[in-house]
Order: C-alpha cells, then sequence, then structure tokens
C-alpha cells in the first residue's frame, strides 16, 4: 500500500495532468495498477506529439534505468567510498540485493 502523504505529493504534483496520478483497481485505492496494465487503458493524446520532448523523455528513461543497474551496489555509500572504489562496470549487490544489470 502507498503512504498517504506519498499519494498525497503525487495528486498535488498532477494538477491538471490526469495521465501522472496514481492509478487504482478498487475504489478503496489500496492496490495500484502496474505499468503492463495501464496500456490497456491509454488514450491517443489530443495534440500532435512534440518529437524533441519525447525524445528527450525517452532519453532520460533510458538514462536512469542504466544508471539504476550500474550504481545499485554503491547506492546510500557515502561520497568517499565512490572515491576509492568508483563505477566502472556492472556489479550484483546493494542494498537490494540485486542481480548483475538488474532493475527495480
Amino acid at each position: 500500500m502507498i503512504h498517504p502523504l506519498l499519494n498525497l505529493y503525487c495528486r498535488s504534483l498532477s494538477l491538471n495532468k490526469s495521465w501522472l496520478e496514481l492509478q487504482y483497481h478498487d475504489l478503496n485505492e489500496k492496490f495500484i495498477k502496474m505499468p503492463h496494465e495501464l496500456e490497456n487503458d491509454m488514450k491517443q493524446p489530443r495534440s500532435p506529439l512534440n518529437e524533441k520532448i519525447l525524445d528527450r523523455v525517452h532519453g532520460s528513461m533510458i538514462g536512469m534505468t542504466i544508471g539504476d543497474a550500474l550504481g545499485a551496489h554503491v547506492q546510500f555509500r557515502p561520497h568517499q567510498y565512490l572515491v576509492e572504489k568508483p563505477v566502472t562496470d556492472f556489479q550484483a549487490g546493494g542494498t537490494w540485493g540485486l542481480k548483475k544489470r538488474q532493475v527495480l
């Protein structure tokens, strides 16, 4: 279940942007829809897409995924640890015990 404050924060960010709001399976808002479940509910945009903005969004998502996979084993480590042991390749481990190249 999502913490109520996080839910409130997410809703405050999504004013007039219903596509940013959390979407649930039930009226009690206990079970959030997973990304693959949202595909069936997708609608065509009302206006033409700006390809440059879409490319930036796409690049950001790829960058976040790579950063998550590369940095998982050093997440929450102090800066000095990174200075002494810089990230140079994918590794397993970290706070979440991820496999090499795995992302959450």
